[in-house]
């Protein structure tokens, strides 16, 4: 079998990537390879640890495995590098994961549920359960507002609405399930591709009263 890449960017040049069927994680520095990571389930999300209250945040990454959550500090070697595991429902996949300015990290899956982390404790602070119709495969965080967050479902609908409250604010759609979907790191811009061959992009503004 093949070799799954999931690419995420810390800066323009430092670059991680899972290959999951290796249960694998390695770290460039441009084009240098610096650190190896040895995962216990199969890595499907990752992304580098934005909080800027925690010392040496730049260094960390959040990796989804399996029905996990765990934290990798690329500075230590000790555990092979990983400095907290936080375990969710057993059996429920973890299929994608984000964080946001504040440090709070969101990660959902095959229970159709997002839970929201406080990375100070590492407890669960929010569950906005069945917020989406089928499995949850893309997470965003709001640049306008990160009390809202975008989910992408495997079908062809993106949700965005608040977690704290669990309430949906509005959706849209392509004409087709997605095949990719992201969004801009410093703007609600989305844009996302479909079945069809077709590419959807929104441009979500903040209203004004």
């Amino acid at each position: 079998m093949g070799t799954l890449l999931y690419p995420s960017w810390i800066r323009l040049v430092q670059v991680a990537v899972a290959r999951s069927f290796c249960k694998s994680i390695d770290v460039y520095d441009q084009d240098i390879h610096i650190k190896s990571l040895q995962t216990l389930w199969y890595p499907a999300s990752l992304s580098f640890f934005d909080n800027p209250h925690y010392e040496g945040h730049s260094s960390v990454l959040a990796v989804a495995e399996g029905s996990q959550l765990t934290i990798w500090d690329l500075r230590t070697n000790q555990n092979g590098g990983c400095v907290q595991r936080v375990c969710g429902s057993i059996g429920d996949l973890i299929y994608s994961l984000c964080s946001s300015p504040s440090g709070t990290i969101a990660v959902g899956g095959s229970d159709r549920t997002v839970t929201i982390y406080d990375p100070r404790r590492w407890s669960a602070i929010s569950r906005w359960v069945n917020c989406s119709k089928y499995e949850i495969t893309g997470l965003y965080f709001s640049t306008i507002d990160s009390d809202y967050i975008y989910i992408q479902g495997v079908d062809y609908e993106v949700i965005c609405g608040t977690w704290k409250e669990g309430r949906k604010a509005f959706s849209f759609r392509g004409d087709s399930n997605w095949l990719g979907f992201s969004k801009c790191a410093n703007a609600d811009v989305l844009a996302g591709w479909c079945d069809s061959g077709s590419i959807f992009v929104a441009d979500v503004v903040e209203e004004h009263s």
